[in-house]
């Protein structure tokens, strides 16, 4: 290396500034740490044992060198007597982590909370991330973060932003409100007594992902006056709203202010609606499994007032020209509706390649049990499929909640091209498309035991169900199948949203050749599917009608 290179690199190093950062240790019987003294890239860290309540005031990171705070020998156990496990105060560029001690996947844990928060970030608190924490027994919130708008305006949104707040890979579990409160719900203002209606602050840049909430009273997740680059993506949510609250019955929350993406998602058996959406619109909903969404909420009523879906839209305060995308979402046994869209003042909503199985209220709404639409509202449906008998999907393992596709399943390669939507992965982050189509539903079929070709070749070793002639369909076709065994079959036209608009064949049939002419009969041009459903499994060939 030239000697000008080396002499200008050791003068760099020489001449620029030595960053040294600080650490503190805070013993199980304090309780109150000050900012005084704490540099932006210090550490604190937390000895383990069990402790009362923590409280952080005015302690100030920056973008580049966040204050850390984290467990240190062991696992944090907090049951606090107070009103909250820990609060923030006044802090800004805090990582909160209970990433400490490799023996403990989550190695700050707040037990209990004797009436109030297990976590709370608030009084001007701003840039904050919580990781590994586990947050249970709780009497109201699971985590609270926000500023309540109050006469000093200190905290009004003209005067105010919070930014960048990630929660994630964290356990929220058996709390009696919400298990995340993150930004206020009261986005079109909030009363003030003495002061009036003030507008609450607002949040930009909002991540909440890879975490667990179970056994909630009210909504799992509440995002709300989220207004930029807000992602709510890989959280498992189980049993919400076990209060059966009017108004705060969710897996998610989406509340008004906010303009999320919602996806990847896993949620299970709340008494509430799968995923509530009040925002200001633009959101994309895609690759979240939703499975019984309120099916356990008044199951003798059927009344509006006890209402259930998979997703439900509604308006709080909506964007001009905003469009809601919904796409390859599964829904399972929704109380009421799979899908529930009430806001008009969405310019357009695009509902693709959803599943929606065995609606809880096909019994007495039937076809209507799989979408409510506001006559008002604009919308487009492609590539979706409905059913109301759940073995005709051939998942993989429903009894143990793996909604995957087999892979002759009818929804493999049957979706809508999505790539100009940026979709290139599935609800387990698996390759979207595989196989040379997109699949219908939030799983893209990635079958370890047997291709969609052998599947078909097993199948046809009972079944044999030949190409339509001709096809596409100007007024008549022929169709022929050849059955190796006595069978049960239901043969049915299908149409893209998964509606069977005419059942062909529904009994037992010998073991022959079997033939018969199909009609347009009006039928509208298109596309439309021919499924050959059996014991064995299900054939779907695609047909089109000119």
């Amino acid at each position: 290396m030239p000697r000008f290179i080396v002499l200008f690199i050791c003068l760099f190093f020489l001449i620029m500034p030595t960053l040294v950062f600080s650490s503190i240790t805070v013993s199980t019987y304090e309780n109150v740490i000050d900012g005084d003294g704490i540099s932006p890239g210090d550490t604190i860290y937390l000895s383990n044992g069990a402790r009362d309540y923590l409280l952080f005031r005015y302690i100030h990171g920056n973008s580049s060198n966040p204050v850390v705070i984290i467990n240190d020998g062991g696992q944090v156990v907090i049951n606090a007597n107070h009103y909250w496990g820990i609060k923030f105060e006044g802090c800004s560029f805090i990582k909160l982590t209970g990433a400490g001690h490799s023996s403990y996947q989550y190695g700050i844990k707040i037990a209990s909370v004797e009436s109030g928060t297990g976590v709370t970030v608030d009084n001007l608190s701003t840039n904050y991330e919580m990781e590994r924490v586990e947050i249970g027994n709780i009497p109201i919130a699971g985590i609270y973060v926000k500023t309540e708008p109050n006469c000093t305006l200190e905290s009004t949104r003209e005067n105010f932003t919070m930014y960048d707040i990630s929660i994630h890979d964290c356990y929220f579990h058996d709390i009696v409100d919400e298990g995340m409160y993150i930004g206020s719900s009261k986005y079109t203002g909030q009363d003030v007594a003495g002061c009036g209606t003030l507008l609450p602050h607002v949040i930009e840049g909002v991540r909440v992902y890879n975490n667990i909430v179970e056994n909630t009273g009210w909504d799992g997740i509440q995002v709300s006056s989220a207004t930029q680059d807000c992602y709510i993506y890989n959280n498992t949510i189980r049993y919400d709203s076990y209060k059966e609250t009017p108004n705060q019955m969710s897996g998610i929350l989406i509340g008004g202010g906010s303009d999320c993406d919602c996806y990847n998602n896993k949620i299970f058996d709340g008494k509430g609606d799968g995923i509530d959406i009040l925002g200001l619109g633009n959101h994309k909903i895609y690759n979240n499994l939703i499975v019984r969404p309120g099916i356990t909420y008044k199951p003798e009523e059927g009344s509006t007032s006890y209402q259930k879906h998979g997703i439900w839209v509604g308006n709080v305060s909506t964007d001009q020209n905003a469009e809601m995308l919904i796409y390859n979402n599964t829904f399972i046994s929704p109380k009421t509706h799979g899908m529930k869209l009430t806001n008009v003042s969405i310019t357009s909503y695009k509902l693709y390649n959803n599943i929606i199985s065995e609606p809880a209220s096909y019994s007495l709404l039937e076809s209507n049990s799989y979408l409510n639409i506001n006559v008002l509202i604009n919308y487009q449906l492609a590539n979706n499929l409905f059913t109301n008998q759940e073995s005709t999907l051939q998942f993989i393992n429903p009894s143990n909640e793996d909604y995957d596709l087999d892979a002759f399943s009818p929804a493999v390669n049957a979706g809508m091209d999505l790539t100009n939507l940026g979709l290139t992965y599935d609800v387990n982050n698996k390759a979207r498309p595989y196989g040379g189509a997109f699949d219908i539903g939030a799983y893209e079929s990635h079958d370890p035991r047997i291709s969609v070709e052998e599947g078909n070749l097993f199948l046809n070793k009972r079944i044999v169900l030949y190409d339509v002639n001709p096809n596409p369909i100007s007024s008549s076709a022929i169709i022929k199948y050849e059955l190796k065994e006595p069978l049960n079959i239901e043969l049915s036209i299908m149409d893209l949203n998964g509606i069977i608009i005419n059942t062909l064949v529904d009994q037992m049939q010998e073991a022959k050749p079997h033939t018969l002419e199909i009609q347009k009969n009006g039928l509208p041009s298109g596309i439309y599917f021919l499924t050959l459903e059996s014991k064995f499994g299900t054939i779907c060939k695609k047909i089109v009608f000119i």
